[in-house]
């Protein structure tokens, strides 16, 4: 019973993590442009905290496999609480920064080591997928509540005629709240008994399998960091809408995306997780390109709701495959390399679009973003089709 237990309160914690990370979407990027920074300070506080994740996670993920998993899930969500409140507390641009890589360092902590201790619970692919799509359920749950959340400073304008940045820097007092109740909720949680090497190092065996989605991931978070940590302020700064507007945008969004988790597990089921996921991102590279090109922020988030539920539905899936293709003590290290991966390049991407938008135009970034898509898409589809039907 214990260890189905333990399985939950992991499933649980995506529900306060993700609150947190829902309202930040919505609200960082508008909060920074607020407080009166440009474009490059804006890209630059948004790289901080993702290039000290992809830094440090290799170093993380060596630390989980030699010391154990649960110490340092909760030592991050600790950080995570603190970089909360040095974003209420701080309004200037290095004090900022710092808070950015705080949160980056107790996300570096937290995003590979819980998916290893996850993965260690659930021993079976079929578990893993089962407990992989509710986790992303609760995520996207989480996500939608919290998206509703960043309408909070416009019902104080409304209401008590506070300005709008004051009222969106109160929320960070909210994100350190919902980062504690994670903490709380691993303190129950029993360390899985493993083999652990003597030594630190990076349990590796399966470099074929790393190196080849480690690629994908590379195209993957280069091209979202050229759009993702965007959106909220493109459409705040292009269409001149409210926070209130925006997060209801991306509540509909998530609530969605928790629907369509569900389909694609069974998609994935019949016709393969690599098939599902490579139909489901080609389909949302045409989509994403009509968002530069539409008139309007209703037909904007018209097309925003249909890119975000295609690219990432069939994640789950295909994150319990790829799981199943790594001997369970490499699971952390290899996660965190695909984490070094993955927000190294979309770090130069949230950075690398500040770029684009003075050289070109607010658009460019969309356009460079899709065309990393496609080619991350069929590099996964031509290199992981034959091991689906194979195994590791």
């Amino acid at each position: 019973m214990r260890p189905e237990r333990d399985v939950w309160l992991l499933v649980a914690m995506s529900l306060p993590v993700s609150i947190s990370i829902g309202v930040r979407m919505v609200i960082l990027m508008p909060y920074l442009e607020m407080v009166g920074f440009s474009k490059a300070e804006i890209g630059a506080i948004g790289m901080a905290g993702t290039l000290a994740m992809a830094v440090l996670s290799v170093p993380m993920g060596m630390l989980a496999d030699l010391r154990g998993r649960k110490a340092l899930i909760m030592s991050g969500r600790a950080l995570v609480a603190l970089s909360d409140l040095m974003y209420f507390y701080l309004r200037d641009f290095y004090g900022l920064l710092a808070a950015s890589f705080v949160g980056g360092l107790g996300a570096s902590m937290t995003g590979s080591v819980r998916t290893a201790l996850l993965a260690d619970k659930a021993p079976s692919e079929e578990t893993r997928r089962r407990v992989f799509t509710v986790s992303q359920a609760f995520f996207s749950v989480g996500s939608v509540l919290g998206s509703l959340l960043a309408g909070l400073p416009d019902l104080l304008a409304a209401w008590r005629g506070m300005p709008q940045a004051e009222g969106t820097r109160l929320i960070f007092i909210l994100c350190s709240i919902f980062a504690t109740t994670s903490f709380i909720l691993l303190i129950p949680v029993r360390e899985p008994e493993i083999e652990r090497p003597g030594r630190a190092t990076i349990t590796v065996r399966s470099w074929d399998v790393v190196w080849s989605y480690g690629l994908f991931e590379a195209l993957l978070g280069l091209g979202g960091g050229l759009v993702l940590p965007w959106f909220s302020w493109y459409f705040f700064v292009k269409f001149g809408v409210l926070l209130s507007e925006i997060g209801v945008l991306f509540a509909v969004t998530q609530g969605l995306l928790a629907l369509g988790n569900f389909m694609a597990s069974g998609m994935a089921s019949r016709i393969g997780s690599v098939r599902t996921a490579a139909a489901c991102q080609l389909a949302s590279v045409a989509v994403l390109l009509a968002i530069p090109l539409s008139p309007s922020f209703a037909i904007a988030s018209c097309f925003y709701v249909a890119r975000a539920v295609l690219m990432n539905m069939a994640f789950p899936a295909l994150r319990a495959f790829y799981m199943g293709l790594l001997r369970r003590e490499e699971r952390a290290s290899v996660n965190a390399i695909q984490n070094t991966v993955f927000w190294g390049t979309r770090s130069l991407g949230t950075y690398g679009s500040s770029a684009l938008m003075e050289l070109f135009s607010l658009d460019a970034p969309f356009f460079a973003c899709a065309a990393l898509y496609s080619i991350a898409t069929l590099w996964l589809y031509a290199c992981f089709k034959s091991r689906e039907a194979t195994g590791p």
